[in-house]
């Protein structure tokens, strides 16, 4: 199953907790792995969408609006500790930096702030583990998963260093083969991007047809139209049966200029 980042990034753990026995495979960057996704059908993906506290992961959702053949299979949600570890020691004071990917470092800005530490971007929390035991240096720390520390042999200076004790980030398993997955939780999902006339009243035409259907939409967000300056094209979540989300959707098409659906999906976990 394939993933961004290195051996104890996020990634990899979602997919173990989730897929024990899966064979997890990292890619560099999410168009890496998106790219090898598209290059074998039968290839599947799990890649990060969401964290519950530092918003969405724009660079997914925009490769996966682009990568027609792939689906949203499922969704996963898994818990996420921060831990700050260093090379050769665990003396917080003698830090001065720190790197890890920018949503980890989003995730732990109040512990970076209050020690005073410059934080510095990395492609990925297991990858800045992995580059500071390549290059180790007294006063820089990174930012990844416990899990990560101990693969890469770096010590451990302080654990849970996340702004929120209950952080977490879902996940949607990607693929561009039929995969059948039934939800624990009796959850499912519909989620895609929209564009709408620029005009009054289109948005609400386009949301009603999903109160009408008994929809609950957990998340609408506007993100900007590609080729269109200072116009937007909606993303769009919602709750229900199979039957209801169907419905609702095709109902909904009705309303736009264009319309990507990503699939219909169990929620694994939550």
């Amino acid at each position: 199953m394939y993933y961004q980042g290195s051996p104890g990034a996020f990634s990899e753990a979602a997919i173990l907790s989730h897929w024990p026995h899966a064979k997890a495979k990292g890619f560099e960057t999410f168009a890496l792995t998106f790219q090898a996704l598209l290059d074998d059908p039968n290839a599947v993906g799990l890649l990060p969408i969401e964290n519950a506290y530092r918003g969405p992961v724009y660079d997914v959702l925009d490769l996966l609006t682009a990568s027609a053949p792939l689906s949203i299979w499922a969704e996963a949600v898994q818990p996420v500790e921060l831990a700050l570890m260093a090379y050769g020691h665990q003396d917080l004071s003698r830090l001065r930096r720190v790197r890890s990917h920018p949503q980890a470092l989003m995730q732990s800005q109040k512990f970076c702030q209050e020690h005073g530490l410059t934080v510095e971007v990395a492609l990925d929390t297991a990858g800045s583990a992995k580059e500071l035991l390549e290059n180790p240096r007294e006063d820089t720390g990174a930012i990844a998963s416990p899990r990560a520390a101990e693969i890469y042999g770096l010590s451990i200076v302080r654990t849970g260093i996340q702004d929120h004790p209950d952080n977490r980030t879902r996940f949607w398993l990607l693929s561009q083969k039929q995969l059948t997955i039934e939800s624990p939780l009796g959850l499912t999902k519909t989620s895609g991007v929209v564009d709408l006339p620029d005009e009054p009243g289109s948005l609400v035409a386009y949301l009603q047809e999903f109160q009408k259907a008994g929809i609950n939409l957990s998340k609408v967000e506007s993100r900007p139209r590609p080729g269109a300056p200072f116009a937007y094209r909606f993303w769009i979540d919602a709750v229900g049966t199979v039957d209801a989300l169907n419905a609702a959707w095709s109902a909904g098409a009705s309303h736009a200029e264009w319309s990507r659906r990503f699939g219909t999906y169990p929620v694994l976990s939550q």
